[in-house]
């Protein structure tokens, strides 16, 4: 069960400040508490302790993310399957999806706005250069919001310049979203070997605009 669950409460006082929600929180967070959960048995688990030691005090900038102890976030991990992607998503305002750990993968965050309804969707996809079908899973979710009536955008963020494998899956990704006509806000990638990159994450706002985020700052 541990594996399937991908929300994680924020407690300050704690380390790591992020911490796996038990079963029973986590059900009582999901919208659809009847559906059964998707199975994860190929994913590595979010990396907690790393994202947390990442947290930083606030500067101000639009790709912060504030924490807030009374809202958890979801993380995804990767997938160790070479025909499956780890992502996890939401609809709802407020709560961050995000991943981490993307020194050789790159990760790529995916919203869609509605403006007429003031709704979004948001969701990160945590991409290894092994994840052969990550782009075509990509282009699936992009295709299914604009169906239902979603404009889409996208952020990319990760991968390493000195590894041709990951070179080859950033360029693949850009190509797909390119071909689709996906605005790209930003695509910061390449510096996993000097820095190991930081963490990628979107969130729907109240006015269901959805916002990318890079650095979780305290709250």
């Amino acid at each position: 069960m541990a594996n399937n669950i991908t929300r994680y409460s924020y407690n300050p006082t704690n380390f790591p400040q992020l911490e796996q929600m038990s079963a029973r929180e986590n059900q009582s967070e999901r919208s659809h508490s009847s559906t059964p959960m998707k199975d994860r048995s190929h994913e590595e688990a979010f990396p907690a302790r790393l994202a947390s030691a990442r947290i930083r005090r606030p500067s101000g900038t639009s790709e912060e993310f504030l924490l807030n102890r009374n809202k958890p976030i979801k993380g995804v991990g990767y997938s160790t399957s070479s025909t499956a992607t780890a992502s996890t998503g939401t609809s709802k305002p407020g709560v961050l999806c995000m991943t981490d750990g993307l020194d050789l993968c790159v990760g790529v965050a995916v919203g869609g706005e509605n403006p007429s309804q003031n709704k979004g969707k948001a969701r990160i996809f945590h991409v290894m250069p092994e994840n052969r079908r990550a782009q075509w899973q990509i282009k699936s979710y992009i295709d299914e919001l604009r169906s239902q009536g979603y404009s889409p955008k996208a952020a990319i963020h990760g991968g390493d310049s000195s590894s041709r494998a990951s070179v080859s899956k950033v360029d693949a990704i850009q190509a797909t979203l390119g071909a689709m006509d996906v605005p790209v806000e930003f695509s910061r990638t390449g510096a996993g070997a000097s820095n190991g990159n930081g963490p990628l994450g979107a969130v729907v706002e109240e006015n269901g605009t959805v916002r990318f985020v890079t650095a979780l700052v305290k709250g």
